[in-house]
């Protein structure tokens, strides 16, 4: 009961300093970058450091592995510094690509987060990262559908979808073993669905290609799908109006455009 009361007096004492300091802030001044690219082997160097205005330097430190979507719960890394703290790495490894958070906060609570991705660049065709030959190479990389689109396009390239059982089989194939080998591709444990080129937003079931807006004849869709459930709030007014893949059953969904997942690339010819 006596400890009760003592950690009760102690928050109570935290919130009356915290309150009575009206005029104290915390100030980032430097803000590490929100994507940091490296190759192996590469120094990684990220700084992170805020000062406090009418009330001591708080408290900085880094998580590594916030997930893809930057929700999971991150380790903490040591040490913790007062006012800067520097996420360093000598030769960076397969293991330190990754998604980090630098932490701040005084003796009232956590002031500010923010978000570092750290990778390599994508190489989305080439056999850089023992991926071995492919036919569609993977972007791990959190994008919407249209975007996605985009992205395969300024590259030369398109969006996958697959004409038949074989051209599925390969890009199933093809995402699993960039998957295991990809440096980028780790954070993206826990997100198993992938882009496809694949839209019936001109008309309800009627399925085209995102390349030239042709008729797609074949469809690998999961159970009971697609079901085409409704627009998720007046912000994203849409259905479910584009497709894509589960990267360890090949099978398809149909889904909202505006969510974020990696996809592939049908690669150019002389890349096969």
């Amino acid at each position: 009961m006596m400890k009760l009361i003592l950690f009760a007096a102690l928050l109570g004492l935290t919130a009356g300093y915290c309150a009575s300091k009206a005029n104290r802030r915390v100030e980032v001044i430097i803000r590490p970058p929100a994507k940091v690219e490296v190759e192996l082997g590469d120094t990684i160097s990220i700084v992170c450091a805020a000062h406090g205005h009418g009330t001591q330097d708080p408290l900085v430190y880094w998580e590594k592995g916030i997930g893809a979507s930057h929700k999971e719960k991150g380790k903490r890394l040591g040490p913790t510094s007062i006012g800067k703290s520097v996420y360093y790495v000598e030769a960076a490894e397969k293991d330190d690509i990754d998604n980090y958070r630098c932490v701040i906060e005084d003796c009232c609570g956590v002031k500010e987060r923010i978000d570092v991705e750290v990778v390599v660049p994508e190489a989305t065709c080439e056999d850089v990262y023992g991926v071995g030959h492919v036919v569609f190479g993977a972007t791990w990389a959190f994008r919407n559908w249209t975007e996605a689109v985009e992205d395969c396009a300024s590259k030369g390239l398109e969006l996958a979808m697959p004409k038949n059982d074989a051209e599925n089989e390969e890009l199933r194939a093809d995402l699993e073993k960039s998957f295991l080998t990809h440096p980028n591709a780790a954070k993206f444990a826990h997100e198993n669905w992938c882009w496809l080129g694949a839209s019936d937003e001109e008309e309800e079931d009627v399925w085209r290609a995102s390349l030239d807006n042709s008729f797609l004849e074949y469809f690998n869709w999961d159970k009971n799908q697609p079901d085409n459930k409704p627009a998720v709030d007046e912000t994203f007014p849409e259905s479910q109006n584009v497709a894509g893949i589960h990267r360890g059953t090949g099978r398809w969904d149909d889904s909202y455009k505006h969510y974020q997942r990696p996809y592939a690339c049908l690669c150019a010819p002389q890349d096969k």
